[in-house]
C-alpha cells in the first residue's frame, strides 16, 4: 500500500505539468515580442516589464519542470524518450533566468547578447516542445497531415496492418501481442523499469512475474494476472494501466487468445485454432481474413488459351472466368444434346474448369470418366440426368470436389459408399433419388462436414 500511496502522490504532482507549462511559454515569448517592439520602434530604452516577464517565465518554468520530473516518476514514459526532454526542460529554466538578469540591466549587456538570449531560448521552445508532443502523441503527431513529402521525409511510418499474402508466417506474439505490450504497458514494465518487480520485456520475465505472481498462465484467462488487470473497472486501483491509454477492446480480445491459446512465443497463426471470438479482431484491426479459403480461390494456373476457351462456347456451353483475376472457369451445358464432341472440348479445358453444370442433359456415366479428370472441379451440376450410381463412382476420385447436385438421377443407396470417399465434399443433393433418407442420416452423421438435402418422394 504504501507503494501505491508513493505513485498516487507522484501521480498527483506530476499532473500539474500540463496546467502548468504552458504559461510560461507565455510569458517568455510575451518578453521577447515587447523587446523586439521597442527596438523596431526605436524606444531608447526598454521597459522593466520585459525582465519581469522573463523573471515570471524562469519562475512559472522551474515549477513545470518541478511537475515534471515527478510525471516522469510515474514510470509511464520510456526513459531513453524522457531523457532530453527532462534536461531540455531544466536548461530552459536556467536560460530565462540568465535571461532575466540581462533584460533587468539591458545597457549593460550588448545587442548581441540580448538576441542571444532571445533565440536561444525561442529555440529551446520549439525542441522541448516537440520532444513534449513526441511524448504525449507519440512520434507522428506533429506531421501526421503534413504534405506527404514532407511526411514520408520526417515520420518513419510503419502500418499496423499485416499483409494477408503472408499469414501464413505471421507469429502471434511477435507481431500481434508483443506490439500491444510494447505501446501500453512497456512504459511501466520493461528491463531499467519493473512496477511491482514486473519486467514485461519477455515471454520469460512475464513469467517470473512481479509482487503478484506471473503475469499469466497459460491456457487459464481467467486466473492470469495480466488478463485481471486490464479488464478490471477502471477505477479499481489495481487497473492497468493505471493513467495513459487503456487497452482497447480488440487489443484485450487479442491478448485473451493469446492466453487461451498457449501463450507461446514462436507459434504463427495458422498453428493454433482462430476461434470465432477473435475473427473479426483479426480482421478489423491487422486485416486478416484467418477464415478458409475455397480450394477454387487459392489455385494459380495461368488463363485458358483463347482458343479453347471460343471452342466451348461454339459447342453450346456458356462460359464465364470467376473473376478479373481468376481464370478459372464456371461453365454451364446450355444445348439440347450433349455429344462426344463437346465432351472432348470440356476436356481441353479440363484443368481451368471448376464450376460445371450438365443438368438435364444426356451424359452418361462413361462420360463421366472423363469429368472425373478435372482435378479442379469443386462445383458439379447433374440434376436431373440419367447418372446411375456407376457414374458416381467414376467421380470419386475428385479430390476438391465441394458441392454435388444428384436431385432427379437414378442413383441408389449404393452410391453413397462412393460419397464418402469424397473427402472435400460439403453439400450433396439426393432429392427425388433412390437413395433413402435413413441412409442418408447415417451418412451424414458420420461426416460432420457433409449436409445432405434429401426430400421424402
Amino acid at each position: 500500500m504504501n507503494l501505491f500511496l508513493a505513485f498516487e502522490f507522484t501521480n498527483f504532482v506530476g499532473r500539474f505539468h500540463p496546467i502548468l507549462v504552458h504559461l510560461p511559454i507565455g510569458f517568455l515569448l510575451l518578453g521577447i515580442l515587447m523587446e523586439w517592439h521597442q527596438r523596431t520602434s526605436k524606444t531608447e530604452k526598454l521597459s522593466n516589464l520585459i525582465a519581469y516577464a522573463w523573471l515570471l517565465g524562469a519562475i512559472g518554468g522551474a515549477f513545470a519542470a518541478f511537475c515534471g520530473w515527478w510525471l516522469g516518476e510515474t514510470g509511464l514514459y520510456f526513459e531513453d524518450d524522457l531523457f532530453l526532454h527532462r534536461w531540455a526542460g531544466i536548461l530552459i529554466v536556467i536560460i530565462s533566468f540568465i535571461g532575466w538578469q540581462i533584460k533587468k540591466n539591458p545597457e549593460k549587456y550588448s545587442r548581441v547578447k540580448h538576441h542571444v538570449a532571445n533565440f536561444l531560448i525561442l529555440g529551446l521552445l520549439i525542441f522541448e516542445g516537440h520532444l513534449g508532443g513526441n511524448l504525449t502523441h507519440g512520434a507522428s503527431y506533429l506531421f501526421e497531415y503534413a504534405p506527404d513529402a514532407l511526411r514520408n521525409f520526417m515520420v518513419d511510418e510503419k502500418s499496423d496492418i499485416v499483409d494477408l499474402s503472408k499469414s501464413d508466417s505471421v507469429l502471434v506474439y511477435n507481431d500481434l501481442v508483443k506490439p500491444i505490450f510494447e505501446q501500453k504497458c512497456f512504459a511501466c514494465h520493461n528491463d531499467e523499469v519493473q512496477r511491482g518487480g514486473l519486467n514485461m520485456a519477455s515471454i520469460d520475465s512475464m513469467l517470473v512475474g512481479g509482487d503478484e505472481g506471473p503475469a499469466f498462465l497459460a491456457g487459464n484467462v481467467i486466473e492470469s494476472e495480466l488478463f485481471k488487470r486490464v479488464t478490471l473497472p477502471q477505477k479499481n486501483i489495481k487497473f492497468m494501466p493505471p493513467v495513459g491509454d487503456i487497452l482497447t477492446y480488440d487489443e484485450i480480445k487479442i491478448v485473451e487468445w493469446w492466453i487461451a491459446e498457449g501463450a507461446e512465443s514462436d507459434k504463427k497463426i495458422t498453428d493454433i485454432a482462430v476461434t470465432e471470438s477473435v475473427k473479426p479482431t483479426l480482421l478489423r484491426r491487422y486485416g486478416l481474413d484467418t477464415n478458409p479459403k475455397p480450394y477454387y480461390e487459392m489455385v494459380s494456373i495461368a488463363p485458358l488459351d483463347s482458343i479453347a476457351f471460343t471452342n466451348l462456347e461454339k459447342n453450346g456451353f456458356m462460359v464465364k472466368m470467376l473473376g478479373a483475376s481468376n481464370p478459372l472457369l464456371d461453365v454451364k451445358f446450355t444445348g439440347d444434346a450433349f455429344t462426344t464432341e463437346q465432351l472432348k472440348s470440356l476436356e481441353a479445358a479440363a484443368e481451368h474448369i471448376t464450376w460445371l453444370s450438365l443438368a438435364q442433359s444426356n451424359i452418361t456415366d462413361e462420360g463421366l470418366a472423363t469429368i472425373a479428370k478435372f482435378k479442379n472441379l469443386t462445383r458439379l451440376q447433374l440434376e436431373k440426368t440419367n447418372i446411375s450410381d456407376i457414374g458416381i463412382a467414376n467421380l470419386s476420385s475428385l479430390k476438391h470436389l465441394e458441392a454435388l447436385n444428384l436431385y432427379g438421377t437414378k442413383v441408389t443407396n449404393d452410391c453413397l459408399s462412393e460419397i464418402k470417399k469424397m473427402e472435400s465434399l460439403k453439400r450433396v443433393y439426393l432429392w427425388q433419388t433412390g437413395v433413402t433418407p435413413t441412409d442418408a442420416k447415417t451418412l451424414e452423421e458420420s461426416n460432420k462436414n457433409l449436409e445432405i438435402i434429401i426430400g421424402q418422394g
